[in-house]
Formats: C-alpha cells, structure tokens, sequence
C-alpha cells in the first residue's frame, strides 16, 4: 500500500491510541491509517511481517553467560569506550527510572546499568545482559529498529511491534567505525512509558557521538605508534619493498620500490594506501585470518610489528635482490621485542600533541647530534632526554645528568669540568672528573641550560666543537666523546638577542630541537596520567588503587596545571597519601584546584538549579556549559562534543544565560 506519513525522530505521546488502533488494523492485513503512524515504525512493522515474528513473544532471547563474556570480549574497544558514558548517562538520567544500555552489532545487550526496581521490570521481558534484541526475534524496538536502519531512532509505547513490549519506551543510537562507518554496536535508554522524554533521544545521540570519537582517538593513536615503530625498518630495509598495514589489514604505507618488488616476483597487485589486504586482521582468528590470505602473500615475508601492549599491525619485506631471493627473513627486532624495551614507555599520553612529539624525538634518537628540549617548567624535559638516551646509539653508556640552575659559577665549573690535585682549597690529593668525563661513551643532560653563567659558556663551546675538556688548574687536554642534550623554560632567542646567551653556542646547541607540549595543550592525557599514577602509588604504599569521584577527574580537567606533569604527580600523591578511605573526594584536593570544578562563563557560573535537582532542562543546560567550559570557548569543539550545530549551540546558550538573568 502507499505510504507517505512524514518522518519524525520523536514519538508523540498524543497518537498512541491511534497507534494502537493501526496496530490492530496491520494484524489483521487492513488498510493501515496514516495519521498519527511515523514511517520508521509502519516501515519496522513490515520488516516484522516478512521475518514472520511473533507478537505474541512474551520476551527476547538471550545467550548464556559464557557466550555474553565471548562477545565481551570480541568487542572489548567499544566496552572499554561505552563504560564511562553509560555512567554518564546514568548521573544524568539518575531520577528518571530507566535503562542505560550497550548492545554489540547483532543486538545482544553486553553492558546495563540502573536502578534495581527497573532493572527487576526489564528482566521479565529479558532487558538486561544476554538479552537479543534483534528486530528479527523480538520486533519493533529501539535498539533492533536503530541496527535494522542504522540511525538513531525511538519507541513509543504501542509502536512496539510485540504485545509484552509495548508498555515500554526507548531510544537508542547506532555507534559507526570511524574508519569504516560500519556498525559497531547501540547506546539505549529504555524504560517504562511514564518515562518518555523527547530528549532522551539527543542524550543516546550524543552519547553515541562521544563513543565514536574516543575509538577515533584510539585508532589515530594507534597507527600514530605504529608509524613511529615502523620508521627505523623503512630505513634499514629501504632496498626491498615494504607494505605496511594497521592492525585491521589496511594499507597504512607503502615503499617507493613496492611495485618493482611485486613484478620481481611475477606478482601483478595495485597495493593502495587505505585499501584493507584479506588475511592481516590481527582481530580476526589466526586459522580465519590465514585461510583469507592471497596466495602470492608468503608468510616469510610478514613481520609483526609489536609494543609493550601487544601487535600494532604487520609489515611485508618483499624482497628486490637475488641475494634474498634464497634468505628472506624479517627483521628480527620486530619479532621479540621486550614488554619493556621502549624507550618512551615513561612517557604517558596518547594525545595528537605528544604522539607528534614522541614521534618526532624517536627520529632524532637515531641521530647521534645535540638536542634542545624546550617547554615549561614541570613537561617532562628530563623523561625525554632518558628516552632519548635510551633510544639512541649509546645506551649502553652512561647518561650523566647537571642542573645548570642549581650550582653557583665555581660549583657549576668544577662540576662540569673537573679539577686538577692542588686547584683549591679542599679539593681531593687526586683530583675529580667531571660531568664532562663522567659522560664519556654516553649523554650528558644539562637542565636549565639558560642559567649558564655568561662567562663559562665559551669553555662548553669549545667542548662541543673540539672533544677535549682541560680540568680547573690543570693544562692538560682530555678528549671526551659524547651526547649532549640541554633543556630550557627560557626563551634562548631572546635571552641571546639581550646579550644574555651565545649566539654562537645556541646555534651549537640547537642542531636539532624538540618543544615539548604543557599540560594544558593535552588534557586529553591528564585521565591516562592520572591512572597511571594510582597504579605506581598503590605498589608504593601496599594498597589497591583508589577510585576517584567524577568532580575530581573534572577538576584536575578543568585547572590550568602551570607547574604541568610535575605538579599533578606532586597533588595526586599528596591526595593519595592523605586520602583515608578508598575513594579519592573532591575534598581532599587543594582548594585552587578544587574550586576550578565550575569553570565560570563570562566571568560568573550561573546558578541553574533554582533548588531543584534532576529536571532534564537543567540537566542540558549544564552539560552544555560543560562542553564550552572543557572546550575552553571553542564552539566548533563544544558542539561536535553535544553532537548538534554550532548555531543550535549559539541559540540554547542565549536561552541559558536568559534564564539565569545573564
């Protein structure tokens, strides 16, 4: 029959008897009334007819509880994602009496969370963990009706398709591959039908949204650590051509040579970045995944490229030279690397900024020159010049480490240069290396290199461009060999432009330089550092780590941390330490940071609660402040965080500051 009932995302509470009576009307193969019956739900109830599924199902199928831990584990991203925004969802929607769920694909509910009573209600129908809720088995709803078409949707009451269902409500959105746009999973809410709020479908939406974005997260972080592994094995085997593909199978890069190499071999394949090669989907089963192979791909060819956490994906050696023809064999170091052999393992982050900047310091490693770290005081300076030394070609010396800042100019020379037996009051029969010999083989790191006294910056020239160092009250030449890298908060170009530094050792200096990101320009990283933390300071002091309350992890968000890393492990220790119970509260914080809980707009939060709690208009309002307050004024930002336009976010703020008499 035609059908041509505009569409509309939101149900209307007003049509459910003459949704009903349509209902009735369908069951008995009549002609279908159009008003009052939304194209998605007349359109879901014919998929039902086709699938001949029962009205009369007084519950959805479920999956034992080993089956559901299978699953789990199948999908564990998109679990490990989804958990923080359910909860979430539940503080939220806390006094509405409903459902925050997680299905996989196929429909089957892998995470749920509520109140008991509702929980109590949804279990009769089978609403909870195990749950199938396929249209296919259980009809019209949310959670099957969102998979069936791929777009966020919600249900109604009597537009549920199964008679048992249909004093319930839900809505629910599908979460999409940021690569792929393939259907990972569905955020719901359900509930009974008291419970119905038009807005509930924009907070699965934005929910949905904030899922998609953290997988994209980690799939940019991921091939961003791939790449930096993979950089060094392009190098060594540059002669041969190199495919390498992420840990999906898809074509992240390729060698110059790579067609020559494949036509050496009788082998005619276009291998494209982006374009996914059958058989190297590391989450696919070993025997599936070796079964899909191309038969011209050998498996001498494939090397795992490995970190700390497992494989990242896979690089292909093709061989070009006779030579290999007869003994190819992957680069060894790619096959066993140790959990603990990365050199910028300490560095903790998977923001853009530092993967960038990671990246870019494991190039400079492999170049035996002077580096300057530059960045605030507390980012890490020296954790770099560690993973730098380790990462470089002597690892095995030793990496002697000088606060320039710390000594006055004659502890700092003797310190840096050693004396000779006699040279002063109090120095040793023998006399003393200093740092500069002590580093011999290996790196020296001076910090704070900006506070070198003026005058003993031309000694340290010439020990950079000659090697030989002569002891305080000593003539005799030592020639050293060694790595030197230096760190600074000043700003070199402008203390040498005021007659403060050497332009010549600058220039000296900065053969390679690498500016290190604060804290505030990755606050993405504050979450991973923060647990970080928790688990080193549990093994210190002999307990389990601790929980933190969500206004805590929103305060350390919010606050500007001038003293960067430094500063957070120094609060987050103290607040540990001090900390009594298991749980980390917003209490326990330093009261400058504590109070950067509510970051003000316009100089002043408004008060939007008016001495209520719970209503769902407040409830938005103030997730909107949020996401500009985190988003720090950013409104593109802001509004691709709630998942609507910017000029809707422009017109819901004018109506919040109204409402506050702003």
């Amino acid at each position: 029959m035609p059908f041509s009932q505009p569409g509309s995302l939101i149900p209307r509470i007003a049509d459910e008897r003459l949704v009903a009576a349509a209902w009735e009307r369908f069951m008995e193969d009549r002609t279908v009334p159009v008003k009052g019956l939304r194209n998605v739900v007349f359109d879901s109830w014919q998929r039902c007819r086709t699938e001949a599924v029962n009205p009369a199902s007084h519950c959805a199928p479920g999956l034992a509880t080993e089956n559901v831990r299978q699953l789990t584990e199948q999908n564990r991203d998109l679990c490990e994602v989804a958990r923080p925004v359910l909860d979430g969802l539940r503080e939220i929607l806390r006094e509405c009496g409903t459902l925050f769920m997680l299905s996989d694909p196929k429909g089957t509910i892998l995470q749920l969370a509520g109140e008991t009573r509702v929980r109590s209600a949804g279990e009769e129908i089978n609403l909870a963990v195990g749950g199938h809720w396929n249209e296919e088995v259980i009809g019209t709803n949310a959670i099957g009706t969102a998979i069936a078409t791929c777009a966020p949707v919600q249900i109604y009451a009597s537009e549920h398709f199964c008679l048992d269902v249909k004093r319930w409500t839900c809505a629910a959105a599908p979460v999409l591959d940021p690569v792929s746009r393939c259907l990972l999973g569905v955020v719901n809410v359900s509930g009974v039908k008291e419970t119905f709020h038009g807005h509930t479908l924009g907070l699965v939406m934005t929910a949905a949204r904030q899922i998609e974005g953290e997988l994209a997260h980690r799939e940019a972080a991921l091939q961003s650590q791939l790449l930096s592994r993979s950089l060094e094995y392009f190098g060594r085997y540059g002669s041969d051509g190199l495919v390498l593909c992420d840990h999906r199978g898809r074509i992240v890069r390729t060698s110059s040579n790579l067609q020559a190499a494949l036509e050496r071999h009788g082998i005619h394949q276009s291998l494209k970045v982006g374009v996914p090669l059958n058989g190297l989907n590391l989450n696919q089963p070993k025997t599936e995944s070796r079964s899909q192979r191309p038969g011209w791909l050998k498996a001498e060819w494939m090397c795992p490229i490995k970190d700390q956490h497992g494989e990242l994906g896979t690089l292909l050696v093709v061989p070009v030279t006779d030579r290999k023809l007869y003994s190819v064999s992957p680069p060894r170091p790619l096959n066993a690397v140790p959990k603990d052999d990365d050199a910028f393992a300490e560095i903790i982050g998977n923001s853009e900024v530092l993967q960038a900047t990671r990246v870019r310091a494991r190039r400079m490693a492999a170049l035996d020159l002077p580096v300057l770290l530059l960045g605030e005081t507390g980012v890490g300076k020296e954790v770099f010049a560690r993973a730098l030394h380790r990462a470089g070609h002597r690892p095995d010396g030793p990496l002697v480490v000088v606060n320039c800042g710390a000594f006055n100019r004659e502890l700092l020379a003797s310190e840096l240069f050693g004396y000779a037996e006699g040279a002063f009051t109090g120095a040793r029969r023998s006399g003393l290396p200093g740092k500069f010999e002590q580093a011999n083989g290996g790196t020296l790191f001076l910090d704070e290199i900006g506070e070198m006294p003026l005058d003993m910056q031309p000694h340290l020239l010439r020990v950079l461009q000659d090697g030989i160092v002569v002891r305080l009250g000593d003539t005799r030449d030592r020639r050293v060999s060694m790595r030197l890298i230096a760190a600074t908060n000043r700003d070199l170009q402008k203390e040498v432009a005021q007659g403060r530094f050497r332009e010549d050792l600058y220039h000296r200096l900065c053969v390679l330089s690498l500016p290190l990101p604060a804290l505030r320009d990755r606050p993405g990283d504050i979450e991973t550092i923060v647990e970080h933390l928790n688990r080193r300071l549990a093994d210190k002091y002999g307990c389990a780590p601790k929980q933190l309350e969500a206004s805590v992890l929103q305060a350390f968000h919010n606050y500007r941390w001038p003293g960067n890393i430094r500063e957070l492990q120094n609060v987050f220790e103290s607040t540990f330490a001090l900390s009594e119970g298991p749980v980390i509260e917003l209490a326990a914080l330093p009261p400058a940071i504590a109070q950067a809980l509510a970051p003000p707009i316009n100089g002043s939060a408004p008060d939007l609660s008016g001495g209520k709690t719970g209503r769902l208009e407040d409830m938005e309002s103030q997730a909107i402040l949020d996401a500009v307050g985190q988003s720090q004024g950013n409104m593109t930002a802001a509004a691709r965080t709630l998942g609507i336009s910017r000029s809707t976010l422009y017109v819901k703020l004018a109506a919040i500051r109204s409402h506050a008499g702003l």
